[in-house]
């Protein structure tokens, strides 16, 4: 195990107004049975008391910095954390939960297993509400399969705990488009499964509840409000190797969010890598972006 100064897991919070959760992050990172990892913390423009309360998570004995920027989402507050990665892996740790006492240990035996196989490029272990109830798991523990096209067992949720190497997480930052605030992380996991295996280990280090006003529980509304981000990922997920039925998914996915981008078919196809998918599911997809609009419009309006 490495010495506590090597530093082998950066460890990364973006958050947003939730200094009433971050003193439960920290406390789970200093109750840690393993050294190796420091935590960068940054934090996407809140207007709460998050920046002071920062000044106190100087004294957890491992490296911790924070970061402050604008706000623009998750996804760019894990873009700037970029530059200051020192880690050989980064796992995204959001601000409202915590990890398992021994999660940078387990994080650091599976991965010791596989460093030297360069078409390893994620590691996953297991989320939970508690370390006896995994969201999902795999079948195939300890092999390496496409990240993209493998599928969980899920337990209601297909949401797990990747860790990835530090040079795959600053090679593909996260897209921004302008106006828009959200886009899956799954982008990133599927943009790596292009180029990389990952490898599965059953096992919850990761403690998550989903609070309201949250990222996931705001679903289908937040993903309509930015639609491009949502174009991105369907089109990453209508690859080839993504089988038949979710090529069709995500082609419908990817018109209805260009229908709410306001985008004609043309430019839909300009921005595709599919494009002849992308017709065959045109006429559904905007019918799905009418119902949809009708469905979640109650919702949209309580996020304006």
């Amino acid at each position: 195990m490495a010495e506590p100064m090597d530093i082998l897991v950066s460890i990364v919070t973006p958050t947003y107004n939730r200094a009433n959760c971050l003193k439960a992050c920290f406390e789970s990172l200093c109750r840690q049975t393993s050294g190796g990892f420091e935590w960068i913390l940054v934090d996407d423009g809140s207007t709460d008391d998050t920046e002071k309360l920062s000044n106190t998570f100087s004294n957890g004995g491992f490296p911790f910095r924070y970061i402050k920027k604008e706000n623009g989402g998750k996804h760019t507050a894990l873009n700037a954390s970029h530059p200051y990665i020192r880690g050989r892996y980064v796992l995204i740790l959001d601000s409202d939960d915590v990890l398992t006492e021994d999660a940078v240990e387990q994080v650091l035996s599976a991965w010791s297993r596989w460093e030297d196989d360069p078409g390893i490029g994620i590691v996953t272990l297991l989320k939970g509400p508690d370390e006896e109830h995994p969201n999902c798991y795999a079948a195939d523990e300890n092999v390496p399969v496409d990240i993209m096209a493998y599928r969980r067992i899920t337990n209601g949720s297909s949401d797990a705990c990747e860790v990835i190497r530090a040079e795959l997480f600053r090679k593909y930052p996260f897209p921004v488009f302008p106006g828009e605030k959200f886009i899956s992380e799954g982008a990133l996991w599927n943009r790596v499964s292009f180029t990389h295996k990952c490898v599965y280990v059953n096992k919850v280090v990761y403690l998550c509840g989903y609070l309201d006003g949250g990222l996931t529980k705001s679903g289908k509304p937040l993903r309509i409000r930015n639609p491009h981000g949502g174009m991105y990922t369907a089109n990453l997920n209508m690859a080839e190797k993504n089988g038949f039925k979710r090529r069709i998914k995500n082609g419908l996915l990817y018109t209805c969010y260009g229908c709410f981008a306001r985008m004609t078919p043309g430019k839909m196809a300009s921005t595709c890598d599919h494009a002849a998918l992308m017709y065959a599911c045109l006429p559904a997809g905007w019918l799905m972006h009418l119902f949809w609009k009708v469905k979640y419009c109650p919702m949209l309006r309580r996020l304006s």
